[in-house]
């Protein structure tokens, strides 16, 4: 069965409800603004957005919401994705390489793309067994209208080591556990040093950090959505000792998984 690849989900704000904590996730995404005007700033770089933008962001550059300039709440329809997605496709630089300043990550959706984007809307709204092809296509399409519309250059980019997903499948069936660099190399056929640098070159991040961002994304879930104790947690995301869970969950986050359980709102 083919792993999931794609989450869709939706975030109102008011600037009652914006958050000053960073968003912690290892995979990429494509943020719709529906509905609302205000500021971003992303990486340091603080953006202007407006009904209709269209945002690329990426799993290492934090990003918070500074102020909401509209009468309305800020609506935002989120597309996230696996960095895997887009291994074969040629479009991956869209996300993982290095920029000044974030406008180039923010467009204005034209007819073509605000059309994808409602199609997306639909699919999320009535699923069934062919949803997930259907949204793969789709934001394929999207994000390939997206580089159209930028100095993006098609063509000419090497594809991922096939290799790269096993490692990747590998890490999905294993995170709960302890992972070596040196499992996750060998996997690769690479020595650890030279597949580190193509593990970040690919996923936007390290394996280490990857690994961590998806081990503490799990704990954020888990904690939101369960009354399980933070011990059973920590556990649960792979976790060797509480301490190694307080520090990993503090160094994303800023804050201690109880204090986070109380007082959360995504930004």
């Amino acid at each position: 069965m083919e792993q999931q690849s794609i989450w869709l989900y939706q975030r109102s704000f008011t600037n009652q409800t914006i958050s000053q904590k960073p968003h912690v996730s290892h995979r990429f995404k494509a943020v719709w603004i529906r509905k609302g005007c205000g500021f971003w700033n992303i990486a340091g770089d603080v953006c202007a957005i407006k009904p209709d933008d269209l945002v690329l962001l990426n799993n290492e550059e934090e990003r918070v919401i500074e102020q909401i300039t509209s009468d309305e709440n800020l609506d935002f329809f989120i597309m996230e994705f696996e960095p895997r997605l887009l291994f074969d496709s040629g479009l991956l630089p869209l996300f993982t390489e290095q920029v000044n300043g974030y406008a180039h990550r923010i467009v204005a959706a034209d007819r073509a793309m605000l059309h994808i984007l409602e199609r997306i809307r639909e699919e999320y709204a009535s699923r069934d067994g062919f949803t997930h092809l259907i949204l793969v296509s789709c934001v394929m399409q999207l994000l390939a209208l997206f580089a159209r519309r930028t100095d993006f250059a098609p063509g000419g980019r090497p594809r991922v080591n096939p290799l790269m997903k096993q490692v990747l499948a590998y890490i999905d069936g294993h995170y709960t556990r302890r992972i070596t660099l040196e499992e996750l190399a060998g996997i690769a056929h690479m020595s650890s040093t030279a597949f580190s640098r193509y593990f970040t070159k690919y996923n936007g991040i390290g394996p280490a950090q990857y690994i961590k961002r998806k081990r503490i994304a799990q704990a954020i879930r888990l904690l939101e959505e369960t009354d399980r104790t933070i011990l059973d947690i920590a556990m649960d995301c792979g976790f060797q000792n509480i301490s190694n869970f307080y520090k990993a969950f503090h160094s994303l986050t800023r804050q201690a998984p109880g204090d986070y359980r109380n007082d959360r709102v995504d930004s």
